[in-house]
C-alpha cells in the first residue's frame, strides 16, 4: 500500500523507487502483487503516462495513511533523543582500560542511552548473545558483520617491581628465555614469541612460565610479581604511571595488534547504536605505529 501511494504522489516508478530506497524492479513487482491480491487494476501504465483506475482512486486515501502512518513511525524512531539499551562484549582489561572512559563520555551526551556490559574473554556468539557491539583483538572473519579497526598498538615487555626485585640480575635479551613468564595463550599457542627492535629479531623459548587464557588475569599475575609478560602499551600505561609496571628493553617489542568495533551491517542499526559507534570511531588512536607515540 505505501509503495502504491509513493507511485502516485512520485508520478513515476522511478521516482518512487528512490524515495523508497529501493530498485525500480521492486517497485514494480510490489504493485503487481498488490492488484493481484485486490484481483483489481490500480494503475494504467504507459511508456510516458501513468494514471489512477477508477479503483486506484477508491484505493489511494488508505493507501496514503499507510504510507503516512511509516512516515510518522520514522519519525519517533530516529527524531526522538536516543535512548535503551546497547549490548557491548569486550574483555575485562579493554572494557577498563580504554572502553569505559569513552562510554561515560558519550553518557553524558546521551544520558537516556543504558549499556549491558558482557565482559568475557571468549569470542562470544552476536546473534544468539543479542550482541549489538562486540570489541576484539583478532582478524575478524564473520559473515554479516563489519570490522573497523579502531587503534592499533604493540605488546611490549612488562613486569612488576616485586618481580624484578626477586632477580639477582638485571633482564636483559641474554636472560630473557631463563625468567619466568606469563603466556596467553590465544597469542602465544606455541609457548614460545618473537620480539623485535629497528636492528634485529629474537626468538624466545622461555623454559619456565604459566600459561593463562584470559588477557585481565594475565594482567593481574604480572602485577602480583608472577613474571614478565606481553601486555600492549595502551592497557599497561596506567600502572606504569603509578609504579605498579616496568617497561623492560623498551627498545624490543612483540607483534602488533589491530582491535576491531565490530557490529552488523548499518542497514536498520538501531539510532542509539549507530551514534556510538560514530563516537568509538571517531576516538583518538591508542598508538601510532610510526611513531610509537600517542596520537593528538
Amino acid at each position: 500500500m505505501a509503495v502504491f501511494a509513493a507511485v502516485v504522489d512520485c508520478g513515476s516508478f522511478n521516482k518512487a523507487a528512490k524515495l523508497l530506497g529501493i530498485s525500480r524492479p521492486a517497485v514494480s513487482e510490489q504493485i503487481k502483487k498488490l492488484e493481484q491480491l485486490l484481483s483489481v487494476r490500480l494503475l494504467q501504465r504507459t511508456t510516458r503516462n501513468l494514471s489512477l483506475t477508477q479503483e486506484g482512486e477508491k484505493i489511494l486515501p488508505l493507501a496514503q495513511s499507510v504510507l503516512e502512518s511509516l512516515d510518522l513511525v520514522s519519525n519517533v524512531l530516529t527524531e526522538d533523543e536516543p535512548k535503551g539499551v546497547i549490548r557491548i562484549t569486550a574483555t575485562y582489561d579493554f572494557t577498563s582500560q580504554w572502553l569505559l572512559p569513552k562510554l561515560s563520555a558519550f553518557s553524558r551526551i546521551y544520558p537516556k542511552v543504558q549499556f549491558d556490559l558482557v565482559i568475557s574473554d571468549e569470542r562470544l556468539n552476536m546473534i544468539s548473545e543479542r550482541i549489538d557491539i562486540a570489541l576484539r583483538a583478532a582478524n575478524i572473519e564473520e559473515d554479516g558483520f563489519v570490522a573497523r579497526p579502531i587503534f592499533n598498538d604493540r605488546l611490549q615487555l612488562y613486569a612488576s617491581p616485586t618481580y624484578l626485585d626477586s632477580l639477582s640480575k638485571p633482564v636483559s635479551i641474554d636472560n630473557l628465555e631463563q625468567q619466568t613468564w606469563i603466556l596467553l595463550d590465544q597469542l602465544m599457542p606455541n609457548n614460545e614469541l618473537t620480539i623485535e627492535n629497528d636492528l634485529e629479531k629474537y626468538h624466545c623459548k622461555p623454559t619456565h612460565f604459566d600459561k593463562i587464557n584470559s588477557p585481565g588475569i594475565m594482567n593481574e599475575l604480572i602485577l602480583s610479581g608472577r613474571g614478565v609478560g606481553c601486555l600492549i602499551d595502551h592497557i599497561a600505561r596506567d600502572n606504569v604511571k603509578k609504579g605498579k609496571l616496568i617497561k623492560l628493553l623498551p627498545d624490543w617489542h612483540s607483534r602488533s595488534l589491530t582491535f576491531f568495533l565490530l557490529y552488523p551491517s548499518r542497514q536498520h542499526l538501531p539510532k542509539r547504536v549507530r551514534l556510538l559507534i560514530d563516537f568509538l570511531l571517531q576516538s583518538p588512536s591508542a598508538i601510532d605505529l610510526d611513531t610509537h607515540k600517542e596520537s593528538p
